[in-house]
């Protein structure tokens, strides 16, 4: 229905179409939960002053009281609405093991959607603003529809709003190519959560459920397929947020890029969760490392530490991500002491060394992803304990395993179509592929999803 009113009634000029996008975005936002629609206003237009404030002031302490004011209202609400209890619970428990032992109950705050997302988004845009990397946006209109756009809001990509704010100033005209293209990577996301993410769920849920009684392969089964779902499951997402956006002449920033072809972990941040990633680089890594640059590289070690810290934190308030941030910081240390750090891997095939290192990588990240699964620390490690003591290592029964079986080859057809575009704008771009071919592909990707595709309550990024 957005998408024929948009390229019918309000098709005229830009001024219609941002008028129909913004109040689409918060009619979806409080359908959602309409309490949270006044939160997300306030948001909007707190940054949106405290931008016009920062760009117009002349005297630089007075631009950085401004700049404070917007971390502090920004940081401050994400803080109370997804961290309060975290650190609450953890100061009560500091007092119990001192020797006192109040009694407490913690607060009952709900969530608000997309609050990570938007959070982040209003920080960065304040942030260039600040640093003059862009002017502040004087149209409220405009502003609102880069905050509330409603296929990012949810779970991203965080969008900068020099890449934004521009293409919404200008009018859309209805595009075959555009559309046809955001077609095909909204298909591909489907494809990738119903069927890829949700047939692998169905192995994870119960391994990790009952990991004390499983052996060694399921185990292994468990924690390499939990790492394809959740790729699946966020890349599926972003491939359908992009598409849709591409279906109303909007392009949104690629969030993943074939990250399990890499073969060290910056080319898997690189790939992974790109919006993300380039976010903390831009205002958490490089003015860190800045501020430490006399210390060399302990300084450089210290600055790619916290960041990754700081990542997992961002996904929850839980122990398991501070764990799951801190090892991939870990994991930089051995590439900043080779001097490799930023050097990008310019292997193109499978063989020997280059296989060998995208396979240890996997092993790697999967190993690390149970911390991203457990609910506690004494979860995950108890499940790589039992990895690692090889219980019922013989056990190959889950071999004839019929779930296993199709999960494995869907996954096979998933990666190889990965493969094939590697190089490509998304995992399923076929624009310059012979049109029979094409349609093939599009009918069997369709087919597939009509016979093992799988509901599914939600996306696991909307818990973040």
């Amino acid at each position: 229905m957005v998408f024929f009113l948009y390229w019918t009634i309000f098709k005229k000029n830009a001024l219609l179409q941002n008028i129909f996008l913004l109040s689409t975005s918060l009619f979806f936002f409080a359908w959602a939960d309409w309490r949270f629609l006044f939160l997300l206003i306030l948001c909007i237009l707190v940054n949106f002053l405290i931008g016009l404030r920062i760009y117009n002031t002349q005297k630089e302490k007075i631009k950085q009281r401004y700049l404070y004011l917007g971390l502090v209202f920004n940081i401050g609400l994400l803080f109370y609405f997804k961290y309060f209890n975290f650190f609450y619970e953890g100061f009560i428990e500091l007092l119990g093991f001192l020797g006192s032992s109040p009694n407490y109950s913690s607060l009952s705050i709900i969530v608000p959607l997309g609050i990570s997302f938007f959070t982040f988004q209003n920080l960065g845009y304040l942030f260039d603003v600040y640093n003059e990397e862009i002017e502040a946006e004087k149209d409220l209109l405009a502003f609102s529809l880069f905050v509330a756009y409603f296929p990012k809001i949810l779970s991203g990509p965080i969008e900068r709003g020099k890449e934004f704010i521009p293409q919404i100033k200008n009018h859309r005209k209805l595009s075959y190519k555009t559309c046809s293209d955001g077609f095909r990577q909204i298909l591909w996301g489907l494809f990738a959560k119903i069927v890829i993410a949700e047939n692998c769920a169905d192995i994870v849920n119960p391994i990790f459920n009952n990991y004390q009684d499983a052996s060694w392969g399921m185990l292994m089964i468990g924690l390499l397929f939990y790492t394809i779902q959740i790729y699946a499951d966020f890349s599926g997402y972003s491939n359908m947020a992009i598409g849709v956006s591409k279906l109303l002449g909007i392009q949104l920033a690629r969030n993943f890029a074939t990250p399990f072809f890499a073969t060290n972990i910056a080319d898997f941040w690189r790939g992974w969760h790109m919006s993300l990633t380039t976010w903390m680089m831009d205002y958490v890594f490089t003015p860190l490392s800045f501020t430490l640059r006399k210390y060399k590289k302990k300084g450089l070690i210290i600055a790619i530490v916290s960041t990754f810290v700081l990542v997992g934190l961002w996904h929850g308030a839980n122990w398991t991500f501070i764990v799951y941030g801190l090892l991939h910081g870990i994991y930089f240390i051995p590439m900043v002491y080779s001097g490799g750090i930023n050097q990008q891997d310019k292997a193109k095939n499978f063989f020997l060394v280059t296989g060998l290192k995208r396979f240890l990588l996997l092993g790697l990240i999967a190993v690390t992803a149970i911390f991203f699964r457990a609910g506690s620390i004494d979860i995950a490690i108890n499940y790589i304990y039992f990895l690692f003591s090889f219980n019922n290592f013989y056990a190959t029964t889950f071999f004839f395993n019929t779930a296993i079986v199709l999960a494995i080859i869907l996954a096979s057809f998933y990666f190889a179509m990965e493969w094939y575009n590697r190089k490509k704008t998304h995992d399923f771009d076929l624009e310059k592929v012979n049109v029979i071919m094409r349609w093939i592909l599009y009918i069997f990707v369709f087919v597939l999803i009509l016979f093992f595709g799988k509901n599914s309550d939600s996306f696991i990024y909307f818990q973040f």
